[in-house]
């Protein structure tokens, strides 16, 4: 699914966020440093027990934090044309060397750099499941990565999960084409 005027976005965090500052966004991420939405509200609930668990380790939240106090906050997006956008169709070559760029700096320069100046990148996240096979290919368990056998295995064990789209809102005038709605609890969502 591709970005579009008025389509409805979503976030999974341990607390609503109205107000998105870039600064207290990870780098390292699959498109880089930036706030990340998806257009599906079960993969932003899905994400919900991941974050909880990584803001507890951080010690930004209590070990008896209450899970069901968490939420999703829902968007609806106001694109104009000052925006720049890019789209990986697909989990192919491209987005995994990007995506590999943006969790190892020394990998695939260029190409990080030709995209550097996109204000919004969407494609497909990388899941839980894919999250190992990830990891694997930029550390060379498979080998070299950007050389056909690596890059092919890679993309090969990748496929067979269905991966939800995501998009990584890059710069402050991405982030002011987000308008906040409401967000919506984690224990509602059980009821």
């Amino acid at each position: 699914m591709k970005l579009a005027d008025g389509i409805l976005l979503f976030h999974g965090s341990y607390k609503p966020i109205e107000t998105i500052d870039l600064n207290k966004c990870s780098s390292g991420l699959d498109f880089g440093k930036g706030f990340y939405l998806t257009s599906s509200i079960n993969q932003a609930f899905k994400y919900i027990p991941s974050s909880v668990k990584k803001n507890i380790r951080r010690g930004v939240l209590p070990k008896d934090f209450d899970l069901n106090q968490a939420c999703v906050s829902v968007y609806k997006v106001h694109l104009s044309s000052e925006l720049t956008t890019y789209y990986f169709e697909s989990a192919d070559l491209n987005w995994l060397h990007f995506v590999a760029s943006n969790r190892n700096s020394l990998l695939f320069q260029d190409l990080k750099k030709e995209l550097e100046h996109i204000d919004i990148i969407g494609g497909k996240i990388a899941n839980d499941n894919t999250a190992m096979v990830l990891n694997a290919y930029v550390n060379g368990d498979y080998g070299t990565p950007g050389t056909s056998r690596t890059d092919n295995f890679a993309i090969e064990s990748l496929l067979p999960n269905k991966l939800d789209n995501q998009f990584c809102f890059r710069s402050t005038r991405a982030i002011e084409a987000l308008e906040f709605l409401r967000s919506e609890a984690y224990g509602n969502r059980n009821q």
